[in-house]
This record gives C-alpha cells, structure tokens and sequence, in this order.
C-alpha cells in the first residue's frame, strides 16, 4: 500500500487553524544543533511548533548506536501526546532542505497511521509564495490519547549482517555519491559504504528549485535500476535522516517503500571500527 506523501503550500493555507491540524517545523542543521530553533525563532509558518530532530525524532547516540537512532517508544509516544497528535491528527511537516530533515518525521508518523504530509518546497517555498510567518512561539495544546508506538519498517543491524547470507535485500544509499565512494566524510569514524550497497543520492528526487520532481519522472528514473517488490530493498544513509528521503520519494512516485536501516553508516562504521581493532 502507498503511503501518503506531499502537500503543497496552497494546500496547507488552507488548512491552518483547523481543528486537528498539526504542524511541525523539523528544520535542523547537522553542524548546528542549536541553528533549527534559531531559524524558528526568525520566522515560522504560523502554528508551525518547533521539533528537535536531535533530541525529539532520536534517542540518545550510544556506543552501539548510530548517531540519531529511534526514540525509546514511550518517550516517543508521550512526545506525540505533548505535541497534540493523536490517530485523528491530520500533521504537516516541512524543513528547509527539500524535505531531507522532514522525511524523518513522515517516516516515523506513517508507521502509526497518522495522515501525514511533508510539505513540498518547505519553508523556502512557503516565502516564496507570499505565505504568512509567524514570530510567535506555539506551545501545543497536548492530548490525552495515547498511540502505541511501534517502528515495523526499522531494519536492525543484525538484520543487514545476516543478509550478507541470506540476500533478501538490496541495500539502497541515500548520501551524496562522493561519500559513498569513501572520497569524502566529515561526519562519522570511517569513509565508504555498506558493501553490495547502490547509491542513490536522496538530491536526485529535487528539482533545481527544492522541489520534488513530478511523480512520473521520478517513477522512470526509480524503475530504471529498481528491480523486484517493497521488501527486496532497505534504505539508509549517514544516520536514518536522509534515507527516509528516498522513500518518500519513491512513494510519491508511486512505488513502495518503507523499509530503513536507521542505524545506517554511522553505526556500520562503528561496527568497522570494533572489527579493526581485534
């Protein structure tokens, strides 16, 4: 079953200040955690409350662990009660990088059958199509349900080793190609990939203006090296961010998606690391 994707800027006008209309704004830098709410607190769409990629989308980096994985499930499902989400929420969220940030959040909601969408252009778009900002800082109005928090769609570590021998699955990359060739990495202990991994940079789903591209092209170029049904393929990437990027897109191109191994690079590299060191 596809999954819910986009909405456009249109769209979300219309939308805020309904009842049961959440928006969240997931914008947040990787080489500033503290830049996202800066960026807030200079303008936000109005009603948009601000979500902590780092501290609010992940639990706590661990030595085992990638560097963003998955929120313990009760912290996550009191976090959703904070924010006023609950099964009959309707949540938009948006970024300012295409939807890169933002996927994580559609990633995580989807999985609870929350009608999520991720707004398509982000903030830069919402600006350039003369929507209304906001200064004022949203603190949400909590609910009292409760969702049962579950992620069926995350792939373990232990799950990508034992497909070393099993092959059930295609390892799909989502960084840019320079760090998949091990050419370049600032962010985790060693460079390269997952091997037997293909790489297909989550930029590829954008047009030049941080827009996805029309479902039909992106459904082409998909299928042009795709191969086989949903479950053959797993997506990842530095950290479990951008990965949810890919399959995004690949819904809205109308193909499945969902599986993704949030551990990805930065916790195989510490795994790389561990096995050195013997």
């Amino acid at each position: 079953m596809l999954l819910k994707t986009l909405i456009n800027t249109n769209e979300l006008a219309l939308l805020l200040g309904q009842p049961n209309v959440v928006v969240l704004d997931c914008r947040f830098y990787l080489a500033d955690h503290a830049k996202g709410k800066s960026e807030y607190d200079k303008g936000h769409i109005p009603g948009a409350i601000f979500v902590d990629v780092h501290q609010e989308l992940a639990g706590p980096e661990a030595e085992l662990t990638g560097r963003h994985p998955l929120p313990d499930d009760t912290v996550f499902s009191e976090q959703l009660q904070a924010w006023g989400i609950d099964s009959n929420t309707k949540v938009i969220v948006y970024d300012d990088m295409g939807g890169a940030i933002a996927a994580r959040a559609w990633w995580m909601l989807s999985q609870h059958n929350i009608d999520v969408r991720v707004l398509d252009g982000g903030f830069p778009e919402w600006l350039k199509q003369g929507g209304e900002v906001s200064l004022a800082f949203v603190t949400p109005t909590a609910t009292s349900n409760n969702i049962k928090i579950s992620f069926p769609w995350a792939i373990s570590e232990q799950a990508i080793v034992e497909n070393f021998e099993t092959n059930k699955f295609q390892l799909v990359d989502a960084r840019a190609s320079d760090r998949f060739n091990g050419e370049n990495e600032t962010m985790d202990p060693v460079a390269g990939h997952i091997p037997g991994a293909i790489n297909r940079p989550f930029t590829d789903n954008l047009d030049a203006d941080g827009r996805f591209k029309p479902a039909e092209q992106l459904h082409v170029e998909w299928q042009d090296w795709l191969s086989g049904d949903c479950d053959a393929y797993v997506y990842y990437c530095g950290s479990g961010v951008t990965a949810c990027h890919n399959v995004l897109a690949l819904n809205h191109a109308g193909i499945e998606a969902k599986q993704v191994y949030v551990g990805s690079w930065s916790q195989w590299s510490k795994r790389m690391l561990r096995a050195t060191a013997l």
